[in-house]
């Protein structure tokens, strides 16, 4: 059989920002939850995975923002798997308003790991065999290698984060939104004040863990692009850091 999740969730404060809007940490999470339930409805969720000793990771996730939900009012998730393949399985998300008007789209590639030895492997056969919903509206896949780069004389800021123990899922490491967070919190003030997120596009490299230090860079792009980085701080002497995330956001006058 094929699933399409559709939830309702009606805004609370802390899913805010500071201009009452929803937040882009809140919607991913919410986006994500979604997500799980739809792939437990599909006999693939993070326990069934676990079970045969294969977790997901989240490759990409790229996410844009028509308009934004404020604080009180309800918004329906609909997601659902596009389209799998030998290494990846592809999944939309729409996020509509009460009156059936379209508040954002993302398109996302998944992959799985195995839990012992931390690497990717090939989709299992169960996963394979599923079912996508025929005749739903597709977003472009998108391509496996990004289309930005954040050199290091690029990089214009930076700030260091400690892994917590609230950051950390049920795969025994970040969770892909903490990375969000991080390098929406390290962009400037005066972004931050004068304009919106129009859309994020997020590259996952490798996983981190609890107690690691991160290192958080980003650079303009143009005026209303940013380039992001994250790479894990706390390598041998002598070894190049190692990249865990790439991310371009797209900023637009609030």
């Amino acid at each position: 059989m094929a699933f399409i999740q559709t939830d309702e969730y009606t805004l609370r404060g802390y899913e805010c920002d500071a201009t009452g809007r929803m937040s882009m940490v809140a919607l991913m999470n919410l986006m994500q939850e979604s997500a799980n339930r739809n792939a437990i409805a599909y006999g693939i969720g993070i326990a069934d995975l676990a079970e045969q000793g294969f977790g997901w990771m989240l490759m990409r996730f790229r996410v844009r923002m028509h308009h934004y939900p404020r604080y009180g009012q309800t918004i329906r998730v609909i997601t659902y798997p596009t389209f799998v393949e030998k290494y990846f399985i592809y999944r939309d998300f729409r996020v509509l308003a009460e009156d059936g008007s379209l508040l954002a789209d993302a398109a996302s590639t998944w992959l799985v790991f195995s839990i012992a030895r931390r690497v990717m492997v090939p989709l299992p056969a169960f996963i394979r065999a599923m079912m996508v919903p025929p005749e739903v509206e597709m977003l472009s896949r998108l391509p496996l290698k990004p289309d930005f780069q954040l050199n290091e004389w690029e990089a214009v800021s930076e700030r260091i984060v400690e892994v917590g123990w609230t950051s950390i899922d049920q795969n025994q490491h970040v969770n892909n939104v903490s990375y969000v967070q991080w390098l929406l919190e390290a962009v400037d003030r005066k972004t931050l004040l004068s304009r919106e997120l129009a859309e994020i596009d997020v590259v996952y490299r490798a996983e981190t863990h609890w107690k690691d230090q991160l290192r958080i860079q980003w650079a303009l792009e143009t005026t209303d692009c940013i380039v992001h980085r994250i790479e894990l701080d706390n390598q041998h002497p002598g070894e190049a850091p190692k990249e865990v995330l790439l991310a371009r956001s797209r900023w637009r006058v609030s």
